[in-house]
Order: C-alpha cells, then sequence, then structure tokens
C-alpha cells in the first residue's frame, strides 16, 4: 500500500510564537523594575514617618524637646532622601539594561516598544511619589512659616503685616525679631525669640532639603524624558 509522500520520519515539535506582549525574557530587567517598585513604596510609607515626625515638631513647645523634636525629624528626612538617591541610581542601572537590549539586533521591535513602555512608567511612578514628597515638604514649610508668625505678634502685637511678613520670610528675620522683643513689653517675649530663632534656622534648613528634592527630580527627567 502506497503511503502520502512526507508522512515519513519523526515529527517536528511545533515551535513556540515569540511572546510579543512579554518581558519574560530579561530577567534581569524585570528584576531592576521590581526592586525600585518595591523601593519607591517603602519610600511612600517613610513619607507618612516624615509627615508624623513634621506634626511633633509643629507642636513642640519649649526649647529643649523642640531641639530633640527636629533631630528626630531630620534623621527622617534624611533617611527620606537617601533612599530617593538610591531610587535614583536603580533607575540610571534600568536605563543601562534597557539601552543595552534596544541595541540588540536579536530583539523583535514589539519587545523592545515594551520594554521601552515599562522603563517609562517605572520612571513615572518615581517621579509621582517625589512630587507627593515635595508636595509634603512644601506644606509643612509652609506651616512653620505661619507658627513664626504667631509667634512674631505674640512678642510684638503692634507689628503690622508687612513686618510680620519680613520676620517671618527675610534671611534677616532673626534680626527683625530681636529688635522686635528688645521694644516689646509683651510677657515672655524673650522666651518666644528663643524659639523662633530655633524654627527661623529650622524653615531655612527644610527649603533647602526642598531644593535638593527638585535637583533630583530634574535629574531623574532628564533620565526618563530624553527616551521618550
Amino acid at each position: 500500500m502506497a503511503h502520502a509522500p512526507g508522512n515519513y520520519g519523526p515529527r517536528r515539535p511545533a515551535q513556540r510564537p515569540e511572546r510579543a506582549n512579554s518581558t519574560a525574557n530579561f530577567p534581569e530587567f524585570n528584576q531592576k523594575i521590581e526592586q525600585i517598585q518595591q523601593s519607591v513604596s517603602q519610600v511612600y510609607s517613610q513619607i507618612h514617618k516624615v509627615k508624623q515626625a513634621h506634626e511633633d515638631t509643629l507642636n513642640t513647645t519649649g526649647d529643649i524637646k523642640l531641639h530633640q523634636s527636629m533631630a528626630k525629624r531630620d534623621d527622617q528626612i534624611t533617611q527620606t532622601q537617601n533612599m530617593i538617591a538610591d531610587i535614583k541610581s536603580q533607575m540610571r542601572e534600568l536605563k543601562a539594561l534597557k539601552d543595552q537590549h534596544m541595541a540588540s539586533r536579536s530583539i523583535a521591535g514589539s519587545q523592545k516598544s515594551l520594554l521601552q513602555s515599562r522603563y517609562l512608567k517605572a520612571g513615572k511612578d518615581v517621579k509621582d511619589m517625589m512630587l507627593k514628597y515635595s508636595a509634603v515638604s512644601k506644606n509643612y514649610s509652609s506651616q512653620y512659616r505661619e507658627k513664626l508668625k504667631t509667634q512674631y505678634r505674640i512678642a510684638n502685637p503692634d507689628a503690622d503685616e508687612d513686618e510680620v511678613d519680613r520676620a517671618a520670610y527675610d534671611d534677616d528675620g532673626g534680626q527683625v525679631f530681636a529688635m522686635a522683643v528688645s521694644s516689646s513689653k509683651a510677657k515672655g517675649a524673650t522666651k518666644v525669640l528663643n524659639s523662633v530663632k530655633q524654627r527661623h534656622d529650622d524653615v531655612k534648613k527644610i527649603e533647602k532639603t526642598i531644593e535638593e528634592l527638585a535637583a533630583m527630580m530634574m535629574e531623574l527627567a532628564e533620565l526618563v524624558d530624553e527616551q521618550q
């Protein structure tokens, strides 16, 4: 009995189609993405701690307790800044991995598009987190300024709004305060001045961290936006 041609010999296993919608073939890239996601989640938790530390500092009275509260809050801020700096480094490592795959001729264009999409998504998640932290920092900086205004009015009840603003916002606000207290008859003015000196310098320190954060955000934006 004749057999139809082509039926002899072992059958070849069917080839699996390329997973164009997956990055499963890039484990190191995926691992770095997961690391960044975990780090971003940890920073969000840390931001909550920073907010609580700010609240404690705002509501603390007494020079010694205020100094201790500021120190604890500064420690939380430093931890947060360091965590964000680590994430920025992780994003640079992720970019290097992505660029390596994008330059490969053996990787399909559809997979390269997916790698690019996941990279940009990771960058957006990081920027959103940094914007959240920046908003928190700016909010409490504003609240510290309002606290300064309140204390200035206590030390100098006759001050007009322009003088109050200069005491709270000008770099020489401490000197404005000292002059007001020296001529003020308000009870406890000297004690208030000691507290305000601490808070005035403290606001400058908070605003410096905001400037540092803004610089890191610009670096990250350049790192991510140049890829779009």
